[in-house]
């Protein structure tokens, strides 16, 4: 894990199929670029930002440890979304906290469907 304070931007899936949906429609107009999706400057967040909110969003402590650093880690990598802005029109808009939200909120409902589902005759 390193120190935790690794930063990777965040891109919730429907920004991304979001994404998908506009390059389809778009693509014969795109001239096969790269276009790269992710989330950009503007969506980014450490480790140790996600184990916060999940702590507060959870009420609980998450054991966390860390390891010195692998060869290989990247201490930062965001995405150079410019160019899916400027070709489709297109940027995230969930931003990371609010993608952690329904993530759990997501978790949540399928436990419960999960618990009613075993208890029905």
């Amino acid at each position: 894990m390193g120190n935790g304070k690794q930063v990777r931007d965040v891109l919730f899936v429907d920004d991304l199929v979001d994404a998908y949906e506009i390059f389809m429609d778009r693509a014969p107009r795109s001239g096969g670029k790269v276009l790269n999706a992710g989330g950009g400057p503007a969506f980014t967040m450490s480790l140790l930002e996600l184990t916060s909110i999940l702590e507060r969003d959870l009420g609980r402590t998450i054991p966390v440890s860390f390891a010195d650093w692998r060869p290989a880690d990247q201490k930062v990598y965001i995405s150079d979304t410019r160019r899916a802005r400027t070709e489709l029109g297109w940027e995230p808009r969930i931003r990371p906290e609010e993608g952690v939200k329904r993530i759990l909120e997501w978790i949540r409902a399928e436990r419960f469907q999960q618990r009613g589902s075993s208890t029905a005759p």
